[in-house]
C-alpha cells in the first residue's frame, strides 16, 4: 500500500514500484481542453467570413472597409443607418393603428404604411452591413451581445419582408396579418434597439477612447531634443495622457497615443512616412494632421502643437481652450 494516497501499489522483480491501472492511466493520460461554447464558435467562423468579404486582411487602403465604417465621413456610419429602419418602421406601425382602427375610411393608412415598411427594409440593409462591419472587430462579451443584436435585426428585417410579400399580394397594402408581423418586428427591433445601447453605453463599443482625455492649459517639457530621433515615434506624457511624437528632420508632430476607435497603443503600431498604424486592428492616422485614414477607426486623434525652447521639447494640446 502506498503511504503517500493508500492506493494499492505492486511493485516488480526490479524493485519498481508500479500504480494501478486506472491511476496510472489518470496520470498518463493528456490534459483535456475544453471546446468553446457554441456561440464563441459562431461569431469566430462568422468574423473571419465578414472580414474576407470586407477586405479586413488586405493591405491599406483598405477603402470598401473603411467606406463602411464611415472613415471617409469622420463618423461612424452604421448609427446613422440604423436610424431609417427604426425610424421607418414605427411610423409604419402607427399607420397601421390607423388603419385598423377605421378600414373602410383611412385606406390611404395602409399605402402609407406599405411605402415606411419599403423605406425600413431598405434602410436595414445598409445598417446591416455596415453593422457587420463594426461587429467584426469586437471580442468578449460585447462581441456576443452583439451577435444577439444583429440575429434579432435579422429577425426583424426577415419578419417585415414577409410582411410586404403580403401587403403586395393584397394590391392595396391592407393586409391584417402583414400588419400583425410589423407590430412583432417593432418590438423585436426595439429589443435589438436596447441590445445595441448596452453594446455602447454598457460596454464602450465604438465611443471614441480619446473624448475624455485631459487637456493642459500650458506647454509641458517632454524631452530634451537631443533625445529625439529622427522618423521614430517616441511616447511620452502631456498632462498625464499619453502621446505618440514623431520628428521628420526639423518638424515636429505629434498626437494622442491611444487609438480613438478601440484604444490602442500607437506607439506600439508600425510607422510608414507620416501614418502610423495601430497594432489591434489596423486603423491607420495622419501623425500631422491626426485624421483617420484607414478604418475601423472614423474619429481623428487629438493632435499636440510641438514647439523646441531652452533644447527641450514641449508640447501642448491643440484646442485645448
Amino acid at each position: 500500500m502506498c503511504d503517500t494516497c493508500g492506493c494499492q501499489a505492486t511493485t516488480a522483480a526490479d524493485g519498481t514500484i508500479g500504480l494501478p491501472g486506472p491511476l496510472l492511466a489518470s496520470v498518463d493520460a493528456p490534459p483535456q481542453t475544453e471546446q468553446p461554447p457554441a456561440v464563441e464558435r459562431i461569431s469566430d467562423s462568422l468574423q473571419n467570413l465578414v472580414k474576407g468579404v470586407i477586405g479586413s486582411n488586405r493591405r491599406p487602403p483598405r477603402r470598401f472597409k473603411s467606406l463602411l465604417h464611415g472613415t471617409w465621413l469622420r463618423h461612424p456610419l452604421h448609427p446613422l443607418l440604423s436610424d431609417v429602419p427604426i425610424g421607418a418602421w414605427v411610423i409604419g406601425a402607427v399607420f397601421d393603428v390607423v388603419w385598423l382602427i377605421a378600414p373602410g375610411a383611412n385606406a390611404w393608412s395602409a399605402r402609407a404604411a406599405e411605402a415606411a415598411v419599403i423605406v425600413g427594409i431598405v434602410g436595414a440593409l445598409g445598417a446591416a452591413v455596415t453593422g457587420l462591419a463594426d461587429w467584426s472587430d469586437s471580442y468578449g462579451s460585447e462581441r456576443r451581445v452583439g451577435l444577439w443584436h444583429a440575429l434579432l435585426n435579422t429577425t426583424a428585417l426577415l419578419l417585415y419582408i414577409v410582411s410586404l410579400v403580403l401587403r403586395l399580394q393584397m394590391g392595396s397594402g391592407e393586409s391584417v396579418p402583414g400588419a400583425v408581423l410589423g407590430f412583432i418586428g417593432v418590438v423585436t427591433v426595439a429589443v435589438a434597439g436596447y441590445l445595441g445601447g448596452e453594446m455602447v453605453f454598457g460596454k464602450g463599443t465604438g465611443v471614441n477612447h480619446t473624448a475624455w482625455e485631459a487637456a493642459g492649459e500650458e506647454y509641458e517639457a517632454v524631452l530634451p531634443v537631443e533625445q529625439m530621433a529622427d522618423n521614430q515615434l517616441r511616447r511620452v506624457m502631456v498632462a498625464g495622457v499619453p502621446v505618440i511624437l514623431l520628428r521628420l528632420g526639423e518638424q515636429y508632430c505629434a498626437i494622442s497615443a491611444a487609438c480613438s476607435h478601440a484604444g490602442g497603443p500607437l506607439d506600439e503600431g508600425e510607422l510608414d512616412g507620416e501614418v502610423v498604424t495601430c497594432p489591434w486592428h489596423g486603423s491607420r492616422f495622419s501623425m500631422r494632421t491626426g485624421r483617420a485614414l484607414t478604418g475601423p477607426a472614423s474619429i481623428a486623434q487629438p493632435r499636440y502643437d510641438v514647439r523646441v525652447r531652452n533644447g527641450q521639447l514641449e508640447l501642448k494640446r491643440l484646442g485645448s481652450h
